[in-house]
């Protein structure tokens, strides 16, 4: 087994990039451009797991458009904006994983935050571009999660795909 080149700064920054447009593109709108900007964050046979009030594994462009659609549609997602915590990225080579927290909070009236969690991602540089391959969140546990209950009660009422 040869031995790999640990992630230089700029490979660190690129990747810190992605995760801060993951959050912003997570906040634009419900258009299929929006949708397909969000997706382009990801290779095309990537995977997106979601532990919260349902498990979940979305894989490939589609399914992670429909992830999109589903949290613009069922959530308030317009109320609401994204932001990135803490970070650890680790890795070699063209191969990094990032543990990062995630947080969301209300834009206006309402005061607080919506909820938290992290994401566990790894990473892969192809061709010089370093996106998602996998990622996984874990809402935090300490969260009330029983709260957005009632959107996903109305799910096969509210989604709209884009």
């Amino acid at each position: 087994m040869t031995e790999q080149t640990p992630l230089t700064a700029v490979d660190r920054f690129e990747i810190f990039e992605q995760l801060t447009l993951h959050q912003r593109r997570i906040d634009n709108d419900a258009s299929r451009a929006s949708a397909d900007a969000y997706v382009d964050l990801y290779w095309p046979e990537a995977s997106f797991t979601v532990h919260d009030l349902r498990t979940q594994t979305f894989t490939g462009p589609e399914e992670l458009k429909n992830l999109y659609d589903y949290a613009h549609s069922v959530f308030p997602l317009s109320m609401w904006f994204h932001e990135v915590g803490w970070f650890e990225i680790t890795g070699a080579g063209d191969f990094a994983t990032v543990s990062w927290r995630w947080r969301v909070n209300w834009k206006e009236g309402d005061e607080g935050v919506v909820s938290s969690g992290t994401y566990q991602d790894r990473f892969e540089r192809r061709a010089g571009v370093w996106k998602v391959i996998e990622r996984v969140s874990d809402i935090d546990p300490n969260w009330p999660a029983a709260l957005f209950q009632p959107y996903v009660d109305r799910q096969d009422e509210l989604f709209r795909a884009s």
